[in-house]
């Protein structure tokens, strides 16, 4: 009786393997390719965005810096960013935007202690 190539002991296991992998990698690639293109579609709004995000880092950092405002206080302003970066990447601007004016909306900075 001849024997194929497949039937021997651990071949099976192989080609399943890599049929799994290949599988597992063709939708890695599809979930990268939607993601890219819904990145492009919204890109607008994430220009608008970026830069009060940029804005508002600098003043939570600045005030960390300075140490003029309690913990706690610059804790919530940092948890208020990450809020309004998630509804800025579900495409809700007006929404993001107002989060980040509340946040901006922190006294000025005073000088660094030295």
């Amino acid at each position: 009786m001849k024997r194929s190539i497949f039937d021997r002991p651990g071949i099976r296991e192989k080609g399943a393997r890599a049929l799994f992998c290949s599988f597992l990698l063709a939708g890695a690639y599809l979930a990268s390719t939607i993601d890219a293109k819904t990145q492009m579609q919204t890109g607008h709004f994430a220009r608008e965005c970026a830069l009060k995000d940029i804005t508002v880092i600098t003043l939570i950092e600045d005030h960390g810096a300075a140490a003029d405002l309690p913990a706690d206080r610059l804790h919530k302003a940092a948890l208020m960013q990450l809020r309004a970066r998630s509804v800025c990447s579900e495409g809700r601007i007006r929404e993001a935007q107002a989060l980040y004016d509340s946040i901006l909306d922190l006294r000025p900075v005073a000088s660094a202690k030295r």
